[in-house]
């Protein structure tokens, strides 16, 4: 008898340019795992019908991306604490008894490549966060739990970003993190703080927007990291606005690959109870964009 395989997908809309099978089935074999994982296009009002669906075809997990995250938080009858908080969940099991489990890796992969794949440590550190939507919400208190010493929130709907820094304002409390907001078609830097890390949430990457910001000299600090949550070509026109600092800033910036990866693996830990060698996938997938 063939021992059936567990199987995995991500949803989204779109889905088609997700890394997230490649990565998930590399994990599986660096890790000895038997899966199949795929990516789910779901209609726009139709989130809950794909995902019904897919419990009775008896698929084990979901990864959940844009724009579900905040419904797959909504459908699931357990809840991390850090689901609890954001509002959002990119991680789903999918039970047997029909129970779902939703847990949030975004904020875990995001700290994980920033401290350890980039090297930059954010105790401390004054830190920009762009955007208030489910992936802002998803790496808040993760964000938090390394204790910078700010994290400052815009958004284009300021009231937003509000709601988001009092859902996190307890947390802050207890790490000691300065939480403030503002509108980001309004970005100024009035006390003259310099950030040591811009994060862009937004959704401007995917779409293909440009954010209007001020002069990079006017926010960052000397050797700043300016990070953006999307990757490879979608990144671009934001770390653009990084690289025309001046050279000797020192100015750095990275795209989201690395964050997807190392969610990816979080995501994984809790479906398989083995975390995959995360830096290993991340250095092949670089070397396979530089061909």
């Amino acid at each position: 008898m063939h021992t059936a395989i567990d199987r995995y997908v991500v949803i989204g809309n779109p889905i088609g340019h997700s890394l997230s099978p490649r990565i998930h089935q590399r994990f599986a074999q660096l890790t000895g795992q038997a899966l199949d994982y795929q990516p789910c296009l779901a209609p726009l009002d139709g989130f809950a019908d794909t995902l019904a669906a897919l419990q009775d075809a008896g698929i084990k997990g979901c990864n959940v991306t844009v724009p579900f995250k905040l419904q797959a938080a909504q459908a699931a009858h357990h809840r991390s604490d850090r689901v609890q908080l954001a509002q959002a969940a990119n991680t789903l099991v999918l039970r047997a008894d029909g129970q779902i489990e939703a847990d949030n890796t975004d904020g875990l992969g995001l700290v994980r490549d920033i401290v350890h794949n980039a090297q930059t440590p954010l105790e401390q550190q004054d830190i920009l966060l762009l955007g208030a939507g489910g992936a802002a919400a998803g790496a808040l208190a993760p964000l938090l739990a390394t204790r910078p010493r700010r994290i400052h929130i815009v958004n284009r709907t300021e009231s937003r970003a509000q709601q988001l820094a009092h859902q996190h304002q307890k947390l802050a409390q207890a790490h000691g993190v300065q939480l403030s907001t503002g509108d980001l078609n309004q970005l100024q830097n009035p006390d003259g703080t310099a950030y040591h890390l811009i994060i862009n949430a937004t959704a401007s990457s995917l779409q293909g927007d440009r954010l209007n910001l001020p002069d990079p000299q006017q926010l960052l600090a000397p050797h700043a990291l300016v990070y953006d949550m999307m990757y490879g070509t979608a990144a671009q026109t934001f770390l653009q606005w990084a690289q025309s600092a001046p050279a000797q800033w020192g100015i750095r910036s990275r795209d989201g690959l690395g964050m997807l990866v190392e969610q990816a693996a979080e995501a994984f830990l809790i479906w398989r109870g083995v975390r995959p060698d995360s830096p290993q996938v991340l250095a092949e997938l670089r070397a396979q964009q530089k061909q």
